[in-house]
């Protein structure tokens, strides 16, 4: 009988502890709310900043490619655009924009590449497209040096800029 009054006596005091510890957790529930603001976030990298053709003096009536990269980081679509300084400009001429344009390859989720033959001018789209990382596309300049041009050295800065439209 005393055997049977202890165990009775441990279940009921196991029930207990069950039956508080039970009740506590269902009296307070608590909910933790989580919460990330991402910032807009955008990067462009262009590892070759001049463009010379060969370096060496240029033909007249010969065409002349050099290619290079831009790689833009994006968390949202993007757009590359292209703003010239002026024409290829020389100490007393300047090579007319007809003769002297670009073209883009189309990215990975890109939705918008410019065709070769592009001229330069005022936030010339170049390249569009969705976020993503990486996204790497490849410029070619294209000179038509005119027969009828100065042998001078000719130069004209272009801006590249990145935006999220």
């Amino acid at each position: 009988m005393k055997k049977k009054l202890v165990i009775a006596g441990i279940l009921a005091l196991g029930a207990f502890f069950l039956f508080m510890t039970v009740g506590a957790y269902a009296d307070n529930p608590t909910g933790v709310s989580a919460t990330a603001a991402l910032a807009p976030t955008l990067q462009l990298n262009m590892p070759t900043t001049a463009v010379d053709f060969g370096g060496g003096p240029l033909e007249a009536g010969q065409n002349y490619n050099q290619a290079i990269t831009a790689s833009i980081n994006s968390n949202k679509a993007y757009r590359l655009a292209v703003t010239k300084d002026h024409d290829l400009q020389g100490p007393t001429e300047s090579i007319p924009s007809a003769s002297f344009t670009f073209g883009a390859t189309l990215p990975t989720g890109g939705t918008y590449n410019a065709p070769a033959g592009t001229e330069f001018g005022t936030a010339t789209r170049v390249v569009e497209g969705a976020r993503g990382n990486n996204r790497s596309t490849t410029i070619t300049y294209s000179l038509t040096v005119p027969w009828d041009q100065a042998p001078e050295t000719y130069t004209a800065t272009h801006t590249y800029t990145a935006t999220q439209p």
